[in-house]
């Protein structure tokens, strides 16, 4: 998996905006190919399956399609800064995506390595009957980095304050003109 820039920024950014509490999203493939595009926010607020999480799975569902994508990931930042487990939820919507994509993989991010040049994600492949942690993916062919200097880039970026324009489903929920889909002012 091939992780482009916009992907590897947009999750930070929502755990950046969002410190003291667990955020989670989805990640975006192009359509026929390993390279994952763009993330798309979901809550900040609730961290459940909800109703709201089925609307938010199904509004980005067509989006994607729309747009020639298709959900290929999930992620998700913990509240604690040392929890870098993946959530019972989390592999719950994981397994769903996993129905629907044999690649199917999720992203935790290290909370401690969100401000550092270091990456700052563990990824999960469901193996064995589990969701596992591969915390040597991105040394390996498994996963990389389209943009070595992502992790810099991304440290410049929560420097600047971009966090402050993302939106997530919950913004949403609250403001609809919040554009939590494409969230095209974070330009990456």
């Amino acid at each position: 998996m091939t992780i482009a820039h916009k992907a590897y920024l947009k999750p930070l950014l929502h755990a950046a905006k969002y410190p003291t509490v667990a955020v989670n999203g989805v990640l975006l493939a192009e359509q026929g190919s390993n390279k994952v595009v763009d993330a798309v926010p979901f809550f900040h607020f609730w961290n459940s399956l909800t109703p709201m999480l089925e609307v938010a799975m199904t509004q980005v569902d067509l989006y994607s399609k729309a747009n020639g994508l298709r959900i290929i990931g999930y992620y998700e930042a913990n509240e604690r800064v040392d929890n870098e487990a993946l959530s019972l939820v989390g592999q719950k919507i994981a397994d769903q995506i996993l129905k629907v994509e044999p690649e199917a993989f999720a992203l935790v991010v290290k909370n401690e390595n969100i401000s550092s040049e270091e990456i700052a994600y563990i990824p999960y492949q469901y193996k064995e009957g589990q969701w596992r942690a591969n915390k040597s993916a991105f040394s390996s062919p498994a996963f990389a980095l389209e943009n070595g200097s992502s992790p810099s880039l991304v440290v410049k970026s929560i420097r600047e304050g971009l966090f402050d324009k993302l939106s997530d489903f919950d913004n949403h929920l609250e403001n609809v003109q919040a554009d939590w889909l494409a969230n095209k002012d974070i330009v990456a």
